[in-house]
């Protein structure tokens, strides 16, 4: 499960030389066919209840729709890459071992590609794949610095390089992600108490309001711009996007989802069906909750968001069982799906996303000690 993760990124080097990702394609088959080996074949109920499911929709969206041919790519696509995850995530496993195999490979991951942004490999890489690559080990590293008892003064080390690099040379979706990590963490965290939490508002509150009040981003930015010779894209529209406003530095995004809220409101029960946004924009949606409105209407988020309030209540009892390391990692994915989805993307494309809700659904909460079995 963890090399499943983390090979976006450490198999970068491989799909560099290669100027291809099909590297991380065939990899993520043999992932998903050595696990089938493994388990002789065998998959659980709910795994097979879900693939018939999405098959079905997939093709009855093909049978009503006139973009068969573009249906059919994207369900073959989401098949080979979103839905091997979520039969990935479906393996049972022990958090605790779980959570060191991520830590194992946050390390692999970080020295896979940690030298991209100096070595002119960021150019095959591009820049927002290397920031969604780094961020998993950038999180893993945070646990680290707080959890390991041993070489604390190492992780907090890696933090901060891993970090920076993914900030000045990521998109700004991995700060995102960093900011609905930090924001799960504060709000499900039991070990701190309401007083710490207070604190930790309070602070961050005042932190944000100097920032805010004395341009400390802008001057930061611009001494990392000029004053270093840091010319990276990402500290290009983090400037644009300071001083000139998040429309001209959305990449065409701000058009893109003004074009798809207007045709929301001309059928906003059902929509479009899948496809569409790709069929009329060549792109996809870019945003989460626009893709299931042009796609399926209020009807569809209806739905998702039954799904959704399910998965929060199961969330919520994997916090009751954090020192286990199954809640860190769930957190994890959980903000990189989401992060990811809120900006960019397609949600039938990430695999990430599938395989958090393939997590939410195969856990099985016991109120015992040893706790957890998914």
């Amino acid at each position: 499960m963890a090399m499943y993760i983390f090979q976006f990124g450490f198999l970068q080097p491989i799909a560099s030389i290669a100027n291809s990702q099909m590297p991380i394609a065939g990899f993520s088959l043999l992932l998903l066919f050595a696990m089938l080996i493994n388990n002789g074949f065998r998959v659980k109920t709910y795994v097979v209840i879900s693939f018939i499911i999405v098959s079905v929709y997939f093709l009855l969206n093909a049978i009503i729709k006139d973009n068969t041919v573009l249906i059919m790519s994207i369900y073959g696509e989401f098949i080979v890459k979103s839905f091997s995850a979520f039969i990935i995530a479906s393996m049972t496993v022990n958090g605790d071992e779980l959570y060191n195999s991520f830590l194992k490979l946050s390390v692999v991951n970080f020295v896979a590609i940690v030298l991209f942004p100096f070595v002119g490999f960021l150019n095959s890489m591009n820049y927002m794949r290397f920031g969604y690559a780094m961020i998993p080990s950038v999180i893993m590293f945070f646990y680290a610095s707080f959890h390991s008892k041993s070489k604390k003064i190492l992780w907090v080390l890696l933090t901060i390089v891993s970090c920076t690099l993914t900030i000045i040379y990521g998109s700004r979706g991995p700060i995102g992600i960093l900011l609905i990590f930090a924001s799960l963490l504060f709000i499900f965290s039991k070990k701190a108490t309401k007083l710490r939490k207070f604190l930790i508002l309070s602070i961050t509150s005042i932190s944000l309001f100097t920032i805010i009040k004395f341009q400390l981003t802008k001057k930061i930015l611009d001494y990392l711009y000029f004053g270093i010779g840091i010319r990276s894209y990402a500290l290009e529209k983090l400037k644009m996007m300071i001083t000139v406003g998040f429309s001209e530095s959305s990449s065409g995004r701000d058009v893109m989802y003004s074009y798809i809220i207007q045709l929301i409101k001309d059928n906003p029960i059902i929509g479009y069906g899948i496809g569409i946004v790709q069929a009329n924009l060549n792109s996809t949606a870019h945003n989460i909750i626009l893709q299931i409105l042009i796609e399926s209407g209020f009807i569809g988020l209806i739905i998702w968001i039954i799904v959704w309030i399910l998965f929060m209540e199961r969330y919520i009892k994997m916090s009751r069982l954090q020192e286990l390391g199954l809640f860190r990692v769930v957190t994890l994915i959980v903000s990189i799906s989401v992060g990811r989805l809120l900006f960019s993307s397609d949600m039938w494309l990430r695999p990430e996303y599938w395989f958090a809700l393939s997590m939410f659904i195969s856990f099985n909460y016991k109120n015992i000690k040893g706790g957890v079995s998914i």
